[in-house]
Order: structure tokens, then C-alpha cells, then sequence
């Protein structure tokens, strides 16, 4: 499939830039704001299109190296890659937009977003759990971009430390368990 330019204009959702080809909206997965990119088409459906990012041209600058070994893979975190004011900043954007399109309101004023450390301030979150024959052991982690694998996590970051540095003996434990091979 042939690759193409675009310029990225905003973010998704869910973290991926988006575009806009003939009208049509392109959501690329891994690029942000500002940058210019050589692109390949991943999906195509009726109203938006998918692609994914064979080159960078032109880099925001905002876009940093991601602090995980896992980013790319693991679905816990979709913009490790942009800095963390600009990070706050598309979330506060997209609960803004939710509450007028989902919502049907507009505050009159919004508060400043509560802030703290950028890394281990995960109280919550939903790892899955999946016995894998060929590596012999159970995975411990987040859903990948493909929903039926998990991703194989050492360590989590984002999560509070008493839990994402302990991710490897939860898998060891599970995967001793009986239950396992149920």
C-alpha cells in the first residue's frame, strides 16, 4: 500500500492525531499536533479512516521520549510520547468536548486542573490476566492495541509503585496457581 503526507491537527480521544484527506478524517496512531508525517492506511471504514506512521517529517515540539519500555505496545498509556502540560491539557480538552457533545452543558468557567507527579500516580487500573503456552508463563498487563493480547509488563510506571513495581511477582504468582490450566 502506498505511503503519503499529512499534517496532523489535533488528537483523538484516545490519543491518536488526526487529519484530514479529502474531507475525510485520518486518525494516526503514535502522532501529535503539529507534525507533518508519511503515513500508511491501516483501516478504511465509511466515516474515518486509520493509518499508522511510517515517517516523521516534522516534530512537535512537544513530543517527548516516552519514559516506558512498553509504550507502543501496552494500551495503558497512549500519550507517554507528549509532554505532560500538553498531556493535561488534551484530557481537560476532551472531557470539555464530552460534556457538551455527550452532556449537552458548557460551564460558564472551568478550574484549573489538579495536578501532581507524572509518573506512579495510577490508583486504578484494569490489567488483564492471560496464560501463554509458548512463553510458559501468565501475562500480567494492559489489553495491546489488538484487544486479544496482553501486553507483557515488567514494571508499570503510571501505576502507584506498590503495585506497577510488582507486576512480574503477580505474574509468577498466577501462573503457579492451578487454576491456570482450568
Amino acid at each position: 500500500m502506498q505511503s503519503f503526507e499529512v499534517e496532523i491537527d489535533s488528537l483523538t480521544h484516545d490519543g491518536r492525531g488526526v487529519a484530514r484527506v479529502e474531507g475525510k478524517a485520518l486518525f494516526v496512531a503514535g502522532a501529535l499536533p503539529g507534525e507533518r508525517a508519511l503515513v500508511r492506511y491501516a483501516g478504511r471504514h465509511r466515516h474515518y479512516d486509520e493509518a499508522r506512521v511510517v515517517e516523521l517529517l516534522s516534530r512537535s515540539p512537544d513530543r517527548v521520549d516516552p519514559h516506558c519500555p512498553h509504550f507502543g505496545q501496552c494500551g495503558g498509556c497512549a500519550l507517554q510520547h507528549l509532554s505532560a502540560p500538553r498531556q493535561i491539557e488534551a484530557k481537560q480538552r476532551v472531557l470539555a468536548e464530552n460534556f457538551e457533545r455527550i452532556g449537552k452543558v458548557s460551564p460558564g468557567e472551568w478550574l484549573a486542573p489538579l495536578t501532581d507527579q507524572s509518573w506512579g500516580y495510577r490508583r486504578k487500573g484494569r490489567l488483564s490476566v492471560k496464560w501463554v503456552e509458548k512463553k510458559g508463563k501468565a501475562l500480567v498487563g494492559f489489553r495491546e492495541d489488538n484487544p486479544r493480547f496482553v501486553a507483557d509488563l515488567a514494571v508499570c510506571h503510571t501505576l502507584l509503585p506498590e503495585v506497577g513495581q510488582r507486576i512480574e511477582a503477580l505474574s509468577a504468582l498466577i501462573g503457579s496457581l492451578d487454576a491456570r490450566r482450568e
